[in-house]
C-alpha cells in the first residue's frame, strides 16, 4: 500500500471515530427512555449469596463506538440475567448509578462519589436485593492518610481511590454480612500496598463478627504482594484471613482475563477479584464474556460467584464496637 494512502486512511478512521463519539454524546442523554430487562427471578438458597463484581467503565465520549449509551442496555441485561444478590460496580458516575437503579428496580443501592463523598466523581456503588436484605449500615473511606476526608489521595495515586461498604441483614432471619467494594490505583504499587493495609484494618474493625465479601477492580493479580498481604493466608498479620473465590476453587489457575480493552480477550491478567472471609465457601464462580455483535458491555468482564456464608441464616451476633483506624 502507498504510504500516503495509508496515512490518509488512518486520518479518516480517526475522524470517523470522533464523529461517532459526537453522535453518541449529543444524540443520547440520561433522560432517554430505557428498555427494562423485566423482573428477575432470584433463586439463591438460604445462607448463600450470589455476588457480582463489575467494572462498568466510566461514561466518557472518548470511547466512541463503545460509549455508555451504546452499551448500557447490555449492562442492564447482564446484571438482570445473572440475578446476583449483591452487585458491586466500579467507575460508576452518578447518572450511571441512577440509570442502573431505574432499569433494575428489584435492587436498592448505596453509593458515594469519590470526589466529594456524595454525587461527584466515580463511585463504587453496591446494589442489593431489596426483597431479601435490609441496609443496616454503610459508609465509604478513602485510600489515603486521611481516609475520612472526601477526595483525599496519597501514596502515588493520581485520582482519589475509595472503598464503599454496606452491612446487610436478611429480612427473614436477621443474619447479617458485610460487602466491601473498591477500585485501586492502576499505576502505583505503593498505593495498592498501603490500600490493602488500610482495608485489612478496616475489616478487622467492623462492628460485628459476621462474614464479609470483598469485591472490586484491584488492578493487580492474585500473586501481587499487596493481594498476598490482604488475604493473610499465612497468618503473618493480626487481621482476618480471606481467599479469593477463584483461588479457592481453582488454585494456581491462570489465563483467565477479566480486563480486555473492549476486545474480548480471554488470555490475560485477572485483576477483578472477590475475596471472601475465612469460613465462607465459594460454591462456583464464572466470568460473563457475552457481547452483542462485537460490542462489549465494558472493558472488564463481570465476575460472579455463589458464596455460602456461615451464620447468615442465624441471628447476628454483635461484638464490641471498634474505632476505625
Amino acid at each position: 500500500m502507498d504510504v500516503r494512502c495509508g496515512i490518509y486512511i488512518k486520518k479518516l478512521l480517526r475522524i470517523c471515530s470522533f464523529l461517532s463519539a459526537v453522535i453518541v454524546f449529543t444524540g443520547c442523554n440520561s433522560n432517554q427512555q430505557l428498555n427494562y430487562p423485566g423482573n428477575v427471578q432470584f433463586s439463591s438458597p438460604p445462607g448463600v449469596v450470589k455476588a457480582m463484581s463489575f467494572n462498568i467503565r466510566v461514561d466518557t465520549f472518548l470511547d466512541g463506538f463503545n460509549g455508555w449509551n451504546s452499551r448500557r442496555q447490555l449492562i442492564f441485561d447482564i446484571i438482570s440475567d445473572n440475578a446476583a444478590d449483591v452487585v458491586g460496580v466500579q467507575e460508576a458516575l452518578d447518572h450511571q448509578v441512577g440509570q442502573i437503579q431505574q432499569a433494575l428496580p428489584q435492587y436498592s443501592h448505596y453509593a458515594a462519589g469519590r470526589d466529594d463523598g456524595m454525587r461527584k466523581g466515580e463511585s463504587c456503588a453496591i446494589f442489593y436485593r431489596k426483597d431479601r436484605f435490609e441496609l443496616a449500615d454503610s459508609g465509604t473511606f478513602w485510600f489515603s492518610d486521611t481516609p475520612s476526608r472526601p477526595g483525599s489521595k496519597d501514596w502515588g495515586s493520581l485520582w482519589p481511590r475509595i472503598c464503599s461498604w454496606v452491612y446487610l441483614t436478611d429480612k427473614q432471619t436477621g443474619g447479617g454480612f458485610y460487602v466491601y467494594n473498591l477500585h485501586l490505583s492502576v499505576l502505583s504499587q505503593k498505593s495498592r500496598q498501603k490500600s490493602m493495609e488500610l482495608l485489612a484494618r478496616r475489616i478487622a474493625a467492623r462492628k460485628t463478627a459476621e462474614p464479609f465479601i470483598v469485591m472490586g477492580d484491584f488492578n493487580m493479580k492474585v500473586d501481587n504482594p499487596a493481594m498476598v498481604y490482604l488475604q493473610n493466608l499465612d497468618s503473618k498479620t493480626p487481621y482476618p484471613r480471606m481467599i479469593t473465590a477463584w483461588q479457592s476453587l481453582y488454585p494456581g489457575r491462570k489465563g483467565e482475563s477479566t480486563t480486555h480493552t473492549f476486545r474480548g480477550m480471554i488470555k490475560g491478567p485477572k485483576i477483578d477479584h472477590i475475596p471472601i472471609s475465612e469460613g465462607a465457601q465459594a460454591l462456583d464462580i464464572k466470568i460473563d464474556r457475552r457481547h452483542d455483535s462485537g460490542r462489549y458491555a465494558s472493558d472488564h468482564f463481570p465476575v460472579i460467584a455463589n458464596i455460602r456464608l456461615a451464620g447468615l441464616h442465624d441471628e447476628h451476633k454483635p461484638i464490641t464496637a471498634k474505632t476505625n483506624p
